[in-house]
């Protein structure tokens, strides 16, 4: 688990996915066999209780993290790298296990995270010392 924290209850109720009506179903189903799990993921399970809401998301989700001009795996390894700067354990634990599943080495993941921990150190810095950016920015 990530940072050691013990597992919580969600906040909510998770639907379950067995009695879900079938729009929400078949998102459920998607969602599972896209992320290669043998159950939907939590959060959309807990989306679920709204199946506007969930249809939405999940024509985002799958839109952003299809092969585009980066492929799966970076889009991942950025999630991951926002996960932990928001301190989402939940978030880490997820996309840390689809960066495994896409082929990321043991490596990869301690770069990822050396390189996510620099930019954090470098922006606490620059906060704390109430630095603005040195560039012109391009009209």
């Amino acid at each position: 688990e990530f940072s050691g924290e013990a597992r919580r209850a969600p906040l909510i109720p998770l639907v379950d996915p067995l009695t879900a009506a079938p729009e929400v179903e078949l998102i459920l189903e998607e969602a599972r066999a896209f992320f290669a799990m043998e159950w939907p993921p939590a959060v959309f399970l807990a989306m679920a209780h709204d199946p506007g809401y969930l249809a939405d998301y999940w024509l985002a989700v799958k839109g952003i993290f299809a092969d585009g001009a980066l492929d799966r795996l970076t889009k991942e390894v950025m999630a991951f790298a926002a996960s932990v700067t928001a301190r989402s354990g939940y978030g880490a634990d997820f996309h840390l296990r689809e960066m495994r599943r896409l082929g990321a080495s043991e490596r990869a993941v301690i770069e990822a995270l050396e390189v996510t921990q620099l930019f954090n150190g470098f922006t606490k810095i620059a906060d704390t010392l109430r630095l603005t950016p040195d560039f012109t920015p391009r009209p």
